[in-house]
């Protein structure tokens, strides 16, 4: 079985000089999939304008960047032009999966690429395969975000204090200001959580706040959205984010298994059974 320092190094030569967010971030996917058994390579990171271009012309057996043919037959693979991809700015990675001996790559995008994607979205990237036009199954860019911490004003800080207090981390008011109060709660939470320790709420923080917090009213058949994907992900259903027949079986034998009433909705006991809280 391929070791999973080799994984990492492979990534490390093919990203290139990306963001060390993003380094670090993808160090942390790459070692949760593996301990799941899952084998998760970079292809790409960091490309100069040539290397966009190169990409850009494929498909395009006409296209010139610079007075330089770049086209060549084929599938198209990308709409963005050079200057116009989140790769120039070092904060975007693609990935692929391959076989346990590391040799074949994978690139069927079934539950497994599905669950690593999912992972990504939850250690704050986005990922291509959400988007509507032109789905990129195998992209993730770490957006540009703004952090909330001590000093910050606004809904998004009244967001964050609803949900501590919701969670029991937060006991002040819900005013919109980021004081020491927040921020202990903050702590509280990253702490309980694993994960780092600063008292700023950044992409990381948030996305687990929202998947920690019960949404008011049970999730059943019919529903959509990020809630639905992470009860998937917690009881082994496709990670479409449609709660439909095949996500409600899983949920009914998650709750067989842990003596929770078997009705396949996911109410406040089901819920804090499987997020913990």
């Amino acid at each position: 079985m391929i070791a999973l320092e080799t994984l990492k190094s492979r990534s490390r030569n093919n990203m290139g000089n990306v963001h060390p967010e993003v380094e670090k971030k993808v160090d942390k996917l790459l070692t949760e999939a593996y301990e799941r058994g899952l084998f998760v390579q970079i292809s790409s990171g960091y490309r100069s304008y040539e290397e966009q271009a190169a990409l850009y012309g494929k498909g395009r057996p006409g296209y010139t960047y610079k007075g330089k043919a770049y086209g060549r037959s084929g599938a198209i693979v990308t709409y963005a032009e050079p200057g116009e991809s989140n790769h120039h700015s070092g904060r975007a990675v693609d990935f692929f999966l391959v076989t346990p001996d590391g040799r074949t790559a994978l690139w069927t995008v079934d539950h497994n690429w599905r669950w690593v994607a999912e992972r990504a979205k939850e250690l704050g990237f986005s990922w291509g395969g959400d988007w509507s036009s032109f789905k990129d199954y195998a992209h993730l860019e770490l957006p540009i975000v703004h952090y909330v911490r001590r000093g910050s004003q606004g809904s998004l800080v009244k967001d964050v204090q609803e949900k501590l207090r919701k969670l029991g981390y937060y006991t002040g008011d819900i005013d919109g200001s980021f004081g020491p109060l927040t921020e202990e709660a903050v702590i509280a939470f990253q702490r309980k959580e694993t994960l780092q320790i600063d008292g700023s709420a950044g992409p990381e923080t948030l996305t687990r706040l929202d998947v920690r917090t019960y949404p008011g009213r049970p999730v059943r058949k019919g529903a959509r959205g990020d809630k639905v994907k992470a009860i998937q992900n917690k009881t082994g259903s496709e990670a479409d984010g449609i709660f439909g027949s095949r996500t409600e079986a899983a949920v009914r034998s998650y709750q067989r298994a842990r003596r929770l009433e078997a009705d396949g909705i996911v109410g406040p006991k089901t819920w804090r059974s499987l997020f913990g809280m």
